[in-house]
C-alpha cells in the first residue's frame, strides 16, 4: 500500500506537463515531475513499480518524490536542493599555486636531477603549506602554469 498518495489540482498538472515539454530544465527535475504526473491519482495512477519501469528509476526514488511531495509540496520537490557547503573547499589557491612554482624552479634536495611531483608534494607539506596534497593536483597545477 502506499504511504503517500499524489492528488495534482489540475492547475499542478498542467504547470507540470508544460514543465516536461517546454523550456531547458534539468533532467533530474523532468524525470521528477515525471513521476508526479504518473502517480497523480487524477491522472495516470500507475503503481510505482511500473512508473520505475516507464523512467529508468528505483521505486525507492519514486518513494522519495512522493513523500517529498506530501510533506514540502510541488516546488520543492521538483526544485533541487541547494548545498550549504558549496562542495569541497578549494585546496590550491594562489598562495599554495605560487609556492609550488618556487619549489619547482628551485634547486632539487640531494643532487637530484629534477623534481618529481612526489617531491614538490612532500616539500609542500614539509614546509606546512598545505596538510596534504596530492602529486595529480601538483601537476595540474604546474601543466595550468607551463
Amino acid at each position: 500500500m502506499k504511504h503517500h498518495t499524489i492528488t495534482l489540482t489540475d492547475e499542478q498538472r498542467d504547470w507540470l506537463t508544460t514543465f516536461t515539454r517546454t523550456g531547458k530544465h534539468p533532467a533530474q527535475a523532468i524525470t521528477r515531475a515525471r513521476i508526479l504526473l504518473q502517480a497523480d491519482v487524477k491522472g495516470l495512477n500507475q503503481q510505482d513499480s511500473v512508473i520505475a519501469k516507464n523512467l529508468g528509476v528505483s521505486v525507492h526514488t519514486i518513494e522519495q518524490i512522493r513523500k517529498k511531495f506530501c510533506q514540502q509540496g510541488l516546488q520543492t520537490t521538483i526544485e533541487r536542493k541547494v548545498r550549504k557547503d558549496k562542495g569541497i573547499p578549494v585546496k590550491i589557491d594562489g598562495r599554495v599555486e605560487a609556492q609550488i612554482i618556487k619549489i619547482a624552479c628551485s634547486s632539487t634536495p640531494n643532487g637530484e636531477p629534477d623534481w618529481t611531483l612526489g617531491m614538490i608534494a612532500g616539500q609542500l607539506v614539509k614546509l606546512e603549506v598545505v596538510e596534504s596534497i596530492a602529486r595529480e593536483s601538483v601537476r595540474r597545477t604546474l601543466k595550468k602554469r607551463k
